[in-house]
C-alpha cells in the first residue's frame, strides 16, 4: 500500500473513531438516569390528587365493596395507582432522606400492592385486613413529616 492511501485510510478510521465516539457520548448524554426523573406536583397535590383518592378506595372498602367486575375493575386500578405512588415517594421532589420515610414508603408500598392482588383476587376480606397496615404506612409518615 503506497503512503497516500496508508495515510487515508488512517484518517478515515481516525475519522470514524472519533464519529462513533461522537454519538455515543450524545446517546449516553441523553440516556435518563434515576437522577433526573423528579417530582412534577407539589407534594399536597400529589397527596390529595393522587394518594388519597386511591387510598380511600381500600379505607372505605367494607363501607362501599364493589358490586360489580368493573367496580372491581376500578379498584384493581386505584390499588395500583396507590402502589406506584409509594414507588414515586422515592424520587427527587417527594423523597426525604430519612430511614423513617424510607420505612414508611416501603410499608405503603406493600400494603398496596397486596391490596391489588388482593382486587384482583376478588378478595374483599384480605382488602379489609390490610386496611391497618396501609393506614400504619400513612399516619407514621404524617407523624414525622408534618
Amino acid at each position: 500500500m503506497s503512503k497516500s492511501k496508508s495515510s487515508k485510510t488512517l484518517s478515515l478510521l481516525l475519522g470514524a473513531g472519533a464519529m462513533a465516539a461522537a454519538v455515543a457520548g450524545l446517546v449516553q448524554a441523553q440516556a435518563p438516569s434515576m437522577e433526573q426523573a423528579q417530582a412534577t406536583a407539589s407534594m399536597a397535590d400529589f397527596m390529595t390528587r393522587i394518594v388519597q383518592p386511591t387510598s380511600d378506595a381500600v379505607f372505605y372498602i367494607s363501607r362501599t365493596p364493589p358490586a360489580d367486575d368493573a367496580a372491581w375493575r376500578e379498584l384493581e386500578n386505584k390499588t395500583l395507582m396507590l402502589a406506584e405512588s409509594a414507588n414515586l415517594l422515592l424520587i427527587a421532589g417527594y423523597r426525604q432522606d430519612t430511614e423513617q420515610w424510607l420505612q414508611d414508603s416501603l410499608l405503603m408500598r406493600d400494603a398496596s400492592v397486596r391490596a391489588w392482588q388482593a382486587a384482583q383476587a376478588r378478595d374483599l376480606d384480605a382488602l379489609v385486613e390490610l386496611n391497618n397496615d396501609l393506614y400504619t404506612s400513612c399516619e407514621n409518615c404524617h407523624m414525622a413529616t408534618r
